[in-house]
């Protein structure tokens, strides 16, 4: 960009952002939710407690196996469509307070999940007592169950893919899978059963969702799916939130009168995170996941932008052997979990987009395409460390819509930052200049900023960090009056990464490693400025 530099900051920042509406402002403060619990004794009992905080009647009653999930993994859609809770018992007898709970809600019809083997005669011989009609979906294994489950929904266009071994992330996925209705099918992690095979052909989704990474799901059994997104993280309660993400852009919100709602559930065990996904879905609601004793930085992150930018009610489920006081105080706000960036909001301003294209390589590359990446990279990065994370952009859209002018777009991203009063402003860019020859990393901060000199510190550690990662010339720490970093009421930075004009960086800042390497970087740096 030093082209644009020379001739003024206007025309440095032409059409560089977005905001999605889905992603709605929220304050710099902590998570302060409401917090209220639903558990019973044990398992049996909160899922009853589910029931009756969700269905004041219900004529259909999805009975699942207390004990063991792969059965009930996939049936939060169907819990959905036929708007029937979820309740569990052990196969040896029928519990006594589940029938109460089927006949307080009027059902006269159980779906059992699962085979003779799954659930058999004491469970029907029970309900055939009770005068109560069932049917019983269930195949020969679980994958098959998933078929017919998937076969009694039908399709829409799109199917969810995810491990039937471990029960994570079929969960996880639950409340989005059941608010859509969408086919949930399993898989093992290296092979596809010819049950879902068959099932996936049936269905001829246009769009398949793989839920967890490679060791949860291979790419080479994703070959020949059409549209495939992966959906995963490090762990169950990254990917956990990278599904709320997914679903905050993917969902059509119904307008509710009171505050946001979610639920946090144990990712340690399977019973809470099915029943509860049953009422997520019916009540459109984000669902978390969480460790016994702790919060991860990256739900801790979710969960904040999950407020609406007012409060969130967060119902956690279970008693406090499943999820400990100390958890319940990280969301009320009491505590700070121990991540290093917990409370902290830091806007990502991946540079230009929409018809702002930024500046051009000689080999016809795009500047706004490469800085998108290393925007979503490091919004990862920090949404990890607890921090909460607004984009200006997180797609090739412009944030003034249909009234776009280069000021307005100028404006749009420095209210954003002002009015959510951000902690940090990071704005990620390319270089360009007349001599190809011109190269190296700079890092730009404003003087008339209101604090230049926490600007210029920034600047140091980012600048430092990313020379470091990246190895290009350092062009060191510079001040320049560009809009965006002169007018946010926070330190605020711009990082110009390398050169798009030169051919050998060029190729560089379209490279996937180079752009993670560049998040990295410019992730430290903030790290390094927090003091760690």
């Amino acid at each position: 960009m030093w082209q644009r530099l020379v001739k003024g900051s206007a025309l440095l920042f032409l059409g560089l952002v977005f905001w999605l509406g889905v992603q709605n402002p929220v304050s710099a403060s902590p998570l302060t939710a409401d917090t209220t619990r639903i558990y019973g004794s044990d398992r049996i009992e909160t899922a009853i407690k589910i029931s009756q905080n969700g269905w004041t009647g219900a004529s259909t009653v999805l009975l699942a196996r207390a004990d063991n999930f792969p059965d009930s993994l996939v049936s939060v859609p169907l819990s959905k469509r036929l708007d029937a809770p979820i309740l569990l018992t052990y196969p040896e007898q029928m519990d006594s307070n589940v029938l109460q709970e089927i006949q307080r809600l009027g059902a006269n019809h159980v779906i059992l999940l699962g085979g003779e083997g799954v659930m058999g005669a004491p469970i029907t011989n029970a309900l055939d007592q009770a005068g109560i009609q069932w049917e019983r979906i269930g195949g020969q294994d679980r994958y098959e169950t998933a078929a017919l489950v998937a076969e009694r929904l039908g399709g829409n266009g799109q199917a969810i893919l995810a491990n039937g071994d471990t029960f994570p992330d079929a969960l996880a996925i639950g409340p989005y899978a059941g608010a859509t209705e969408t086919p949930i099918l399993l898989t093992q992690a290296s092979q596809l059963p010819q049950s879902t095979q068959t099932e996936l052909k049936k269905l001829a989704a246009t769009e398949t969702l793989v839920v967890g990474g490679e060791g949860a799901v291979s790419s080479n059994i994703t070959q020949g799916l059409t549209g495939v997104q992966r959906l995963y993280g490090k762990d169950r309660y990254e990917t956990a939130s990278r599904v709320y993400w997914f679903s905050q852009e993917n969902l059509s919100k119904t307008p509710t009168s009171g505050i946001p709602k979610a639920y946090l559930v144990t990712g340690e065990d399977f019973p809470d995170a099915l029943v509860a996904g049953a009422l997520a879905a019916k009540q459109n609601t984000p669902l978390f996941m969480a460790q016994k004793d702790s919060l991860s930085g990256v739900t801790y992150s979710a969960m904040i932008n999950a407020t609406g930018g007012d409060r969130l009610w967060v119902i956690l489920v279970g008693g406090t052997g499943v999820l400990s006081t100390q958890v319940q105080e990280m969301v009320a706000g009491t505590i700070l979990p121990p991540t290093l960036l917990a409370g902290k909001t830091i806007i990502v301003d991946p540079g230009h987009g929409g018809p702002d294209t930024g500046a051009i390589g000689p080999s016809g590359t795009y500047e706004k395409n490469n800085t998108l990446p290393v925007g979503l990279d490091l919004a990862d990065l920090l949404r990890s460390s607890g921090a909460n994370v607004i984009l200006t952009r997180s797609s090739d859209v412009s944030p003034a819509g249909g009234d776009y002018t280069e000021i307005n777009d100028l404006k749009a991203r420095v209210n954003m930052a002002n009015q959510n009063k951000a902690d940090l402003y990071v704005s990620i860019h390319n270089d360009s200049f007349s001599n190809p020859d011109a190269g190296g990393t700079t890092t730009y901060y404003s003087v008339d900023s209101p604090v230049a000199s926490q600007s210029s510190a920034l600047g140091a550690d980012i600048q430092q960090e990313v020379v470091k990662k990246l190895g290009l010339y350092n062009r060191n720490v510079k001040s320049a009056n560009f809009y965006v970093i002169k007018n946010t009421s926070m330190p605020a930075v711009l990082v110009e990464l390398g050169f798009i004009s030169n051919p050998t960086e060029e190729k560089l800042l379209s490279s996937a490693d180079f752009q993670k390497k560049a998040a990295e970087g410019i992730y430290s740096g903030i790290l390094a400025y927090q003091g760690y």
